[in-house]
């Protein structure tokens, strides 16, 4: 029985991460890339440098300044945050829910 092995010669290019964003309870944009959330650390007029929360990880995200990804650099020294994100998840639609009911209240008692 013959086995085929494929050789690869070149570099291989990593999958983009597809990014949204979130604010932080603070208020603060947080951009999410494969389940890992990431802090905006500078911004210029072309490219905006975001970091991640963890700290002493070495991942970082730049996206040009209508938040399209450029390029991701470093690797992370920690799990994807799947159940953190989903807490937070969680917790935005309860408070907009809430923000939701006591502006109608508010409305319907005046």
């Amino acid at each position: 029985m013959a086995e085929a092995f494929v050789i690869l010669t070149g570099e291989t290019q990593a999958k983009s991460p597809a990014i949204s964003f979130i604010n932080s309870n603070k208020g603060k944009p947080l951009l999410v890339a494969d389940e890992y959330t990431f802090k905006l650390s500078k911004a210029t007029t072309t490219t905006k440098y975001w970091i991640c929360t963890i700290n002493g990880c070495a991942a970082n995200v730049h996206t040009d300044s209508n938040n399209r990804l450029i390029k991701t650099v470093g690797d992370h020294n920690q799990f994807p945050e799947k159940e953190k994100l989903e807490v937070h998840e969680v917790r935005e639609k309860i408070t907009s829910f809430f923000k939701f009911f006591f502006t109608f209240f508010s409305v319907l008692t005046f």
